[in-house]
Parts: structure tokens; C-alpha cells; sequence
């Protein structure tokens, strides 16, 4: 089995990228290959607008978002975690969405698509306490599994976080519940 793990902060090292690290624990120890990308350290050009992949299938721009779109499409899993910017996604987690234009469901020509039934796994963090907020990241993450065909089995909400220290002060439970999930999936 294999789960390609996404941490889409401007950050790699806060409460989102310890989340996704706490679940892939949880997956290698259940013995889940894991592949992770931080979308920040990622080579990722915004999309044109140019339509060319509803021609060919693919975007005409060469960069990390057909490897990581391959690992999301050849996984069992696939796992997102991302902070609240102004109640939605993150920029960066953002443009990798729209460069997945090519594979989405609403391109008649898409070239690659999942050869077998992906499992989504989708997390949110944000510092207040409104769970309404993370709704909406979580709801954006689940539209863009919709349209690479992955089905959603497990949402996570983080309220009241807004550094590390937050997550690791005030969440054991929640970081217990995704390690021991990731332990779970086999």
C-alpha cells in the first residue's frame, strides 16, 4: 500500500507538516509506503488559463505538479493538511489545485487518472476557534478529491492552534487520533 501525504502551509515545519509527519508514523507503522511533498518547497507555476490541457491532456508547463499528481493517482491514500489564510487554503495550496485542471474530472481528454480507488484523508488547522473556517478548507480539499475521483474518508479539524507549541500544548488528543488512524489503514 502506498499514501502520498501533502503538507499545503507557506510552512513546512508547523502544526500542519507535524500532523501529516504524526499520520505517516501512524501509516509506516502499519507498513504503508509514504511519499511526502511540501508544497512550499515545491516547484509549482500558477495556471494560465490557456486551456491547452483540454486538447492534450496535460499542461504544457514542466514542473513538480505531474510527479506529485502521479504519486496522488498511483496511492491507495492520500492525506492534505492545510492552515486557515483568511478562513480558505493557502495560496500555494491553491495554485497546485488549479494545475490539476489536466486531471480532473471535467477534462474529456485527461490522460492520467487513478487506475484504482484512492482514499482521501483531509486536515485542517487554523489559530481561532470557529469550526466553520476549517469547514470551508475541509470542504475545498473534498472538491478537489471529487475531481480526481478520491473518496473521502476522514476529516480532521484543528481549532485554537496557532503556532506548534498550540498543537502540541493543547491537542494530544487529536494527534493520538491521527497516528492511531494512519495505524489503522491497511
Amino acid at each position: 500500500m502506498k499514501a502520498t501525504c501533502i503538507v499545503g502551509s507557506a510552512r513546512n515545519n508547523g502544526s500542519c507538516a507535524y500532523l501529516i509527519d504524526t499520520l505517516i508514523s501512524g501509516m509506516k507503522a502499519a507498513g504503508i509506503q509514504t511519499v511526502k511533498y511540501c508544497i512550499s518547497d515545491c516547484n509549482i507555476n500558477y495556471c494560465t488559463g490557456c486551456k491547452k490541457c483540454y486538447v492534450n491532456g496535460k499542461c504544457f508547463q514542466n514542473d513538480d505538479v505531474i510527479k506529485i499528481v502521479s504519486d496522488i493517482l498511483s496511492s491507495d491514500y492520500v492525506a492534505i493538511a492545510a492552515p486557515s489564510y483568511w478562513a480558505d487554503i493557502p495560496a500555494q495550496l491553491k495554485t497546485f489545485i488549479d494545475r490539476n485542471t489536466p486531471y480532473g474530472d471535467t477534462n474529456p481528454n485527461r490522460a492520467l487518472v487513478a487506475n484504482k480507488p484512492v482514499k482521501g484523508i483531509a486536515i485542517a488547522v487554523r489559530a481561532g476557534i470557529r469550526e466553520t473556517e476549517n469547514e470551508i478548507i475541509l470542504n475545498a480539499i473534498d472538491h478537489y478529491y471529487g475531481h480526481l475521483g478520491i473518496q473521502t474518508i476522514k476529516r480532521i479539524s484543528v481549532c485554537q492552534t496557532n503556532t506548534l507549541d498550540d498543537l502540541l500544548n493543547r491537542h494530544n488528543d487529536v494527534i493520538d487520533e491521527i497516528y492511531n488512524f494512519g495505524n489503522s489503514l491497511n
